[in-house]
């Protein structure tokens, strides 16, 4: 099998980055307890978690999700449902692109999507936020709360209210564990583990594993009832965290115009658009006074567009 290594270098970046997000919090809103207490330099969080730190060929981080996954979903605690998300994050920079160097564009995307994974199903997960360097637009959410969306994607996007609502979806996925679901329903999957209970010295089975799971997961994407779920409760998050929560609209009406049912995630299959449209709006209508709520044209301008230019 073929394994790509991984530079040192983008992954202590991405370390550094991904943990930061994941201690901000809700930094987008003043004088919230403790929130000096969160903040971190860089280089403190990389000394404080050195054992994140390697390329693919680090058997901490492999042991660690393949001892995770033989618990599978119904067992598999916050702790290793992350240790798996590593080892995907690890396959994620190979195929998806490098981290973007820009640390206030990556901690700006960073808090904005903590405020929305505040509003989730597990607020407490500590979701990790990236932007990659791709032209492709696409967004990308793998258990543990490794969620990654490409500079393509950000420069297609007019406003906050639009990123929030594209990362709350990917939050979504998390939050209610849509990811790891696939897995314990794949038969083929779950035989890599099943033959035997001794982990390889090479961890070939696990990182066959790992290449299966990043695959399915990129390629052909979540069902469909998991979409339609993530664009629901996605909705409700952005709302809930005091944006204007109809952000995916402008997508959605774009690909049905076009006749492509992909909006904002690169996967083979998605649902109809237009049924997509329909059961936002019927979200939309059940949140009160949710027209009055902000964009943020401007910040978001400021923030991503100019600096992406």
């Amino acid at each position: 099998m073929m394994r790509t290594q991984l530079p040192i270098a983008a992954v202590m970046l991405f370390v550094a980055m991904t943990l930061c997000a994941a201690m901000l919090g809700a930094t987008l809103l003043s004088g919230c307890e403790g929130m000096q207490e969160s903040l971190r330099t860089a280089a403190d969080i990389v000394e404080r978690h050195p054992d994140l730190i390697g390329d693919e060929e680090d058997r901490e981080v492999w042991l660690a999700g393949a001892r995770a996954v033989r618990s599978w979903v119904s067992e598999i605690d916050t702790a290793e449902e992350i240790a798996i998300g590593q080892s995907l994050a690890l396959r994620a920079f190979a195929g998806f692109g490098p981290p973007h160097p820009d640390e206030r564009l990556q901690n700006y995307v960073a808090r904005v999507g903590r405020l929305v994974a505040m509003q989730s199903e597990r607020p407490e997960m500590p979701y990790s936020f990236a932007v990659v360097q791709s032209e492709t637009p696409n967004a990308l959410a793998l258990p543990g709360g490794f969620i990654f969306i490409s500079t393509g994607l950000l420069t297609r996007l007019n406003n906050e209210s639009e990123l929030a609502a594209v990362l709350a979806h990917e939050v979504c996925h998390v939050a209610q564990r849509h990811g790891l679901e696939i897995v314990a329903r794949d038969r083929r999957m779950r035989s890599l583990f099943e033959l035997g209970t001794a982990i390889d010295p090479d961890l070939a089975a696990y990182q066959e594993f790992i290449d299966r799971v990043y695959h399915r997961l990129t390629t052909e994407g979540y069902d469909h009832q998991y979409e339609w779920m993530a664009d629901e409760a996605g909705a409700r998050y952005a709302y809930y965290a005091g944006y204007h929560p109809g952000g995916l609209l402008p997508f959605l009406q774009e690909a049905q115009r076009a006749g492509r049912p992909r909006s904002f995630e690169a996967h083979r299959t998605h649902p109809d658009p237009a049924v997509r449209i329909s059961r936002i709006r019927a979200v939309l209508s059940e949140l009160p006074g949710y027209g009055a709520l902000p964009r943020l044209e401007d910040r978001y301008r400021r923030e991503v567009l100019e600096r992406l230019r």
